[in-house]
């Protein structure tokens, strides 16, 4: 009898330990409940999107991948998969973008009617490390940005601020 309560004494002593490792595994889940890059040279799908943060950008760079454009330049979409570019009207802007997998790709901006603006977009390549860029000049109607053969995986927002001009008061 006696090691019959040990034995009970061990099961319940187990039992309540995998209980609360059961619950700490889910409270722990909540944080893997968020999406996961799909390209692995990618750290984020989160970026700043705070204006002030990209008040002097006028150069962006993307690594382009079947999976997603993955932010290189300016620092606030480093390693950010299909970061949010913020962009303002009116402003002309200088677009890299580099081929990482050999695979064609092209990069073209797009109003909400899923439409090319105007002729922003680059003609494609599908050679390893080749770039290609454009430049172009930020319009209201720009709504995302994407590549045109990979348009599910290769696609990020476009928002436009209004043109303030700067003044030294």
């Amino acid at each position: 009898m006696h090691s019959s309560r040990i034995d009970r004494r061990t099961l319940l002593a187990g039992g309540a330990t995998l209980a609360t490792i059961a619950l700490v595994g889910c409270l722990e889940d909540d944080d893997e409940d968020e999406p996961e890059p799909v390209v692995d040279a990618a750290e984020s799908l989160e970026e700043e999107t705070d204006p002030d943060a990209w008040h002097e950008v006028e150069s962006i760079r993307f690594d382009g991948w079947v999976g997603g454009w993955v932010g290189v330049e300016p620092d606030v979409i480093d390693r950010v998969e299909n970061p949010t570019l913020v962009l303002v009207e009116g402003r002309e802007y200088e677009l890299t973008w580099e081929n990482m997998d050999g695979v064609h790709h092209n990069f073209a901006f797009w109003d909400a009617d899923r439409e090319g603006v105007r002729d922003y977009a680059t003609d494609g390549n599908e050679e390893k490390g080749e770039t290609e860029t454009l430049r172009f000049e930020a319009t209201p109607e720009m709504a995302t940005y994407r590549c045109e053969y990979q348009q599910e995986g290769q696609v990020g927002d476009v928002e436009i601020l209004e043109n303030i001009t700067d003044s030294d008061d």
